[in-house]
């Protein structure tokens, strides 16, 4: 068998014990599986970029990213001040 055939079996499988099986803790650790399992493969499907950029393009990104976790931290410090 393939790898993605047996993993559409295991993944049957996987779903049969989950319909025999009543309790909630079965349900809950089945959903996060397949989540977890769901995030996995998104992350390795882009985990490699495929775009080109050019140094001012990642500069921007850059600098974008600082500013937004600059924003961040002063709405952070503005709410602290407030509560406290």
């Amino acid at each position: 068998m393939s790898t993605d055939k047996m993993e559409n079996y295991q993944e049957m499988k996987n779903m049969v014990n989950y319909v025999n099986d009543t309790s909630e803790q079965g349900r809950i650790s089945f959903v996060l599986k397949r989540w977890r399992k769901a995030i996995y493969n998104i992350n390795k499907k882009y985990s490699k970029l495929r775009l080109k950029m050019t140094h001012l393009v990642r500069f921007s990104l850059l600098a974008l990213r600082l500013y937004l976790i600059m924003l961040v931290i002063i709405l952070s410090y503005k709410f602290y001040t407030m509560v406290r």
